[in-house]
Formats: C-alpha cells, structure tokens, sequence
C-alpha cells in the first residue's frame, strides 16, 4: 500500500515538473484572454490562429505581405514555414 502511495506521488512530481517545463499553448497566449479596446481592429495570427488587437501585435513584412503575429515564437515558425 505505501509502495503505491509513493509511486503516484512519484507520478504526481513527475507530471508537475513536466508541465512546469512544457506549458500548454493555452498559459503561453496570454492575447486570446484579453478584451481589446473598443472598436480596435482585430487581426489574424496565421500561424496559431489567434485572433488579437493590431496594437499588441507584433509586426512582420514575409515576401512583400504584412503578417501581423502573437509572439516572436509563431512569427519565427511562420518564416521557417514560408
């Protein structure tokens, strides 16, 4: 009994430092939360699909287009992509 209390505390130590090293994408964008000031316009991160405020996007011009993203991580895979 005390073996199986330890592995699942074991498991439950393992789970929590995995998550603390990998966080899922939802904690990471912190954009779709927010409501944006009203009658700002919306734009469209084409990598992630997320929907944020032109002024907290970050800007970039790929192959003469103007991409607008949520973080400098989607903008990279973006180009990578590209």
């Amino acid at each position: 009994m005390i073996k199986l209390l330890l592995l699942i505390l074991l498991f439950f130590v393992g789970y929590s430092f995995f998550q603390a090293l990998f966080p899922t994408r939802n904690k990471r964008n912190r954009h779709s939360r927010k409501q944006p000031p009203s009658g700002e316009q919306m734009v469209l991160d084409p990598q992630c699909g997320t929907y944020l405020p032109l002024s907290e996007a970050l800007k970039a011009n790929i192959r003469g287009e103007q991409h607008y993203f949520c973080s400098r991580k989607c903008r990279t895979l973006y180009k990578k992509k590209s």
